[in-house]
């Protein structure tokens, strides 16, 4: 289903990320991060190959807690202006990077850790990208089985581009749920609708949500340059409807690159349609978080993580 959004609500809600790799205090590029002398907290399998693109390999890092698997499977959609960079994957179990805690906290949890990279900008664009992890999305789910893993405790999460994509899959419920999704849930947990989203929930630090009205030649963000009819399909406050995934949403008021009403919408449209948002306004915080923001909002991801994907606790016993 997509539906029709005001412009005029949105226009000032949309600008995009600048690309920026993942940079680590203390570690050079090229160096290995440090390891806390207890051992990894993760095993890594590198370089799964989920599909392919032009014959390019389209690869994850996938990250095995060290602890007892929960069978939970959370994805970091590594993407900034839709340009989806490689970093050593052992950096990523660091306790903190930018102050952002959260793929730690989730490993040390028993959380497998999926590193989802797309094909990335100028060469390719956001509708690409959107298809890319879509495609990634089939892999995790039919592969997880073999794994341990529960195809219905999967989430995602991103910065930015990495939101919306997340947001992207996290919309791909009821009418817009794909027919290949539709058949393998057939006869199957009947607490799981058939049309409901791929993923269980998804986060995303201030995501671009409404693409229509804004695609065209762009010299910041070239993959912005593409057809105007496809817009629509990757604008994830346009296919908002029954089953989509539950969404934590979190934005800076300072934010002059995606401005906050982009997520301001996003939870609204939500609510409208009587799904599960939780949105959360960080005061005087930019198109970046730091510090306690950056403490606070992987704290509150980390929790919505474990509220949509994790099976409820046991009642305490009266014996």
């Amino acid at each position: 289903m997509i539906r029709t959004v005001s412009h005029a609500v949105l226009a000032a809600a949309f600008a995009f990320l600048p690309a920026t790799g993942i940079v680590v205090a203390g570690e050079g590029r090229g160096a290995a991060p440090t390891i806390a002398a207890d051992g990894p907290i993760a095993t890594i399998e590198p370089d799964v190959i989920y599909g392919r693109a032009d014959a390019l390999a389209m690869t994850y890092d996938l990250l095995k807690p060290t602890v007892k698997p929960n069978g939970a499977t959370v994805i970091f959609v590594v993407s900034g202006g839709w340009r989806s960079r490689w970093f050593d994957p052992r950096m990523a179990m660091l306790p903190k990077i930018r102050g952002i805690s959260l793929v730690h906290d989730l490993l040390v949890d028993g959380y497998h850790i999926v590193l989802l990279r797309h094909g990335s900008s100028p060469r390719y664009k956001v509708p690409d990208a959107a298809d890319h992890v879509e495609e990634a999305i089939r892999h995790l789910r039919s592969t997880a089985p073999d794994r341990g893993l529960d195809p219905e405790r999967i989430g995602s999460f991103g910065l930015s581009a990495g939101g919306h994509l997340s947001l992207h899959l996290a919309t791909l419920g009821g009418e817009d749920a794909p027919r290949d999704l539709r058949r393998s849930r057939a006869g199957g947990d009947a607490a799981v609708p058939e049309d409901a989203a791929p993923i269980a929930a998804a986060v995303a630090w201030f995501p671009p949500v409404e693409l229509v009205g804004f695609v065209g030649p762009n010299e910041r963000y070239p993959a912005m340059d593409f057809d105007p009819e496809e817009a629509a399909r990757v604008s994830p406050i346009r296919h908002v409807d029954r089953n989509d995934a539950p969404v934590l949403l979190m934005h800076g008021t300072e934010d002059t690159v995606v401005r906050i009403r982009a997520s301001e919408a996003m939870h609204e449209t939500y609510v409208e349609a009587g799904l599960e948002s939780e949105y959360h306004r960080f005061e005087g915080a930019g198109h970046g978080f730091e510090g306690e923001d950056a403490a606070r909002s992987s704290a509150l991801a980390k929790a919505w993580f474990d509220r949509w994907l994790l099976p409820p606790a046991a009642p305490a016993s009266t014996d």
